[in-house]
């Protein structure tokens, strides 16, 4: 660390990094040059315009476990408003960049690559380029200009001078081309959020008090159309519009200047008032920006509502209304890598199916934005969706950007606002709407397979408990008579009380049909149970198709057969289509096992997963109804 004294003013300057050649004058805002131990006065420095960022020169934070101060910066402007380069240095010697722009935060550093890189001219949004072996997109092309530098600098910056700079994404990996010098300087950094970065010695009144609330001035003025009151959150906002007269008011620092003059002729009423304060996810958020979208689909208007809420450190997010339903969205720093028109993509896990494309417009607006907002804006709009989340990528001539929602239901909306009013009523289903049923469909089908198993166990059980044994088992022919015919069975013994005795006939009878009135008779006490039987099998070829109708086999059950000796006696009756004799084989079974009850019973509980699934299924094939796109549902 290096101290000396400004020739200009002589107050005490300081240069805590050795790269630093440049730095400005805290008291007098004189722009020094290091040469050696002497210090030269190149003018003084433009002031700085005041914006909503609660970093300041001697702020400390972490990054990657590496603890840093902020010992410079850049302030630029740019279409969406003001943006910082915080120049920092890390305690081994280091030093790097932090951006910071609109909330989003991110680390960088200078690098060299070997790649030739292209004109700025050539880009375009969504450009694919490889530097080093690794693909990046980009993702938005500005024209900024330099307003004023603060502190150390590693080189030397002037007020009022543009520069065009390429921003490119690849995942957790940022890239920035500045195009000031030739070639283009490259930085690659990585974003952050604020909490991560652990940040301390902030601007004064940015720390929270031990209630939670941010003590952020408001600043009031007059529309200079209407001359309504009107108010300004943060000096990021650029534009706010009266909802009184619906006129437009660009804000440019201390400056207002009327953009549009009641370009809008219908007055809408937020929901959600504007001004209204809420904790989601955490973060307390107030409302200070309303719009109404719309999209054209087959020449139906589809609108939506979107709330711009803002957090002194956290920035902005969205709250996103469609007819009833709620999402709570934030832009994303690391956006996925994906083509257009690509129907769906992996990330983080969830599967993302695209579910609308089109153009969505600005049709009205109400309150502060953090760009100049007009009627009339437009951007390509494409949606994913893997409910409760919903990203969106958002396509203009100069930038693209992705964010991601998620559901937000609406009673969980007014706990956090603490809105009494009844919020709009639901309609349909919404595309990233949780589908309730899913649960649901698990918990019926995680019943069904305990029931499945126990109720196998059960049959299992009984089978190896109560095990069938077979009684008789006797080969038997049946000539052709032309009346009915009588032949007896052996005699077998069962030694106590059958549950129930299977009688099967199994025949080869073929191309005719055979009748048996067969009789259980209890050899000692005639005691006598009636059964009656049909057998009909027939089969042949049709046209060089082979075919086949009823079976040679047939069986029938005696419940409740009290120990004894039995034999069985049997009537038949052979049909006249064939006439051949038949070979029977005769088989008694004492208790044997009973599976068709097993199979109805796994039928009737079947029945309450596959009509769960079909709701779970009908839920979804709403939802895709309302895509433009189609899709379909697992």
């Amino acid at each position: 660390m290096k101290r000396t004294n400004c020739p200009s003013c002589g107050a005490p300057v300081v240069f805590r990094s050795a790269t630093s050649i440049y730095v400005v004058c805290e008291f007098c805002r004189s722009t020094l040059l290091r040469a050696g131990e002497d210090l030269q006065n190149l003018g003084r420095m433009a002031d700085l315009l005041e914006d909503s960022s609660p970093i300041q020169i001697g702020s400390e934070g972490t990054f990657r476990t590496q603890h840093f101060v902020v010992i410079g910066r850049i302030q630029l402007k740019y279409e969406s408003g003001l943006w910082n380069e915080w120049y920092i240095q890390f305690d081994e010697g280091r030093s790097g960049w932090l951006a910071d722009a609109a909330g989003e935060f991110i680390v960088s550093a200078q690098v060299a690559v070997s790649d030739p890189l292209p004109a700025f001219e050539t880009l375009a949004p969504e450009m694919m380029l490889t530097l080093d072996g690794r693909s990046f997109t980009v993702t938005d092309l500005e024209t900024a200009t330099c307003i004023s530098g603060q502190g150390e600098l590693p080189f030397r910056i002037a007020a009022g001078y543009d520069v065009n700079t390429a921003d490119l994404r690849s995942n957790d990996r940022f890239i920035t081309l500045d195009y000031s010098e030739a070639p283009p300087l490259v930085f690659v950094g990585q974003p952050v959020t604020f909490t991560d970065l652990q940040l301390e010695r902030l601007r004064e009144g940015r720390d929270s008090p031990a209630g939670g609330e941010s003590s952020l001035k408001v600043r009031a003025f007059s529309c200079p159309h209407c001359a309504a009151t009107l108010q300004i959150h943060s000096p990021a906002i650029e534009s706010v519009a009266c909802d009184s007269c619906g006129s437009i008011i660009g804000v440019d620092n201390e400056n207002l200047q009327l953009l549009v003059r009641a370009a809008q002729a219908l007055r809408e009423v937020p929901w959600l008032p504007l001004g209204s304060q809420g904790k989601l996810h955490g973060v307390d958020w107030e409302a200070i920006g309303f719009m109404r979208r719309s999209t054209c689909s087959e020449g139906v208007d589809y609108p939506w509502s979107e709330y711009l809420l803002f957090n002194a450190e956290q920035g902005f997010a969205w709250l996103i209304e469609y007819q009833g339903h709620w999402s709570f969205a934030r832009t994303l720093s690391n956006p996925p890598s994906v083509s257009r028109g690509q129907a769906e993509f992996r990330r983080d896990g969830r599967d993302f199916k695209r579910f609308n494309s089109g153009k969505a417009e600005v049709t009205y607006v109400v309150g502060e934005f953090y760009w100049r907002v007009a009627v009339g804006e437009s951007c390509m709009v494409d949606d994913y969706v893997c409910p409760p989340l919903l990203l969106s990528r958002e396509l203009t001539a100069k930038e693209v950007t992705w964010s991601q929602a998620e559901y937000l239901e609406p009673a969980d909306l007014c706990a956090a606002f603490r809105i009494k009013v009844m919020p709009p009523r639901r309609i349909g289903v919404y595309a990233n709407q949780p589908n309730p049923l899913i649960e649901r469909h698990r918990r019926v089908c995680r019943l069904f397979w305990k029931l499945a198993l126990a109720a196998t166990v059960f049959q299992l059980a009984f089978t190896f408990l109560f095990a069938s044994q077979l009684v008789l088992r006797q080969h038997m022919v049946l000539p052709v008579r032309s009346e009915e015919a009588t032949l007896r069975s052996q005699d077998f013994v069962l030694k106590s009380r059958a549950r129930a005795l299977l009688v099967r006939h199994s025949t080869d009878v073929t191309n005719n049909w055979l009748s048996l009135a067969t009789t259980l008779v209890e050899k000692n006490t005639g005691d006598a149970y009636p059964g009656f039987q049909e057998i009909s099998h027939y089969k042949g070829v049709d046209g060089g198709e082979s075919w086949s109708e009823g079976s040679p086999s047939d069986e029938m059950i005696f419940r409740g057969v009290p120990a004894g000796t039995y034999y069985l006696v049997i009537e038949y009756e052979l049909g006249t289509d064939r006439r051949v004799a038949v070979a029977d084989t005769l088989e008694v079974v004492r208790n044997p096992a009973a599976w068709s009850n097993f199979v109805l019973l796994l039928i009737f509980l079947a029945t309450f997963p596959l009509f769960s699934r079909w709701r779970r299924n009908a839920f979804e094939a709403q939802r895709w109804n309302e895509s433009d796109l189609g899709g379909d549902d697992d």
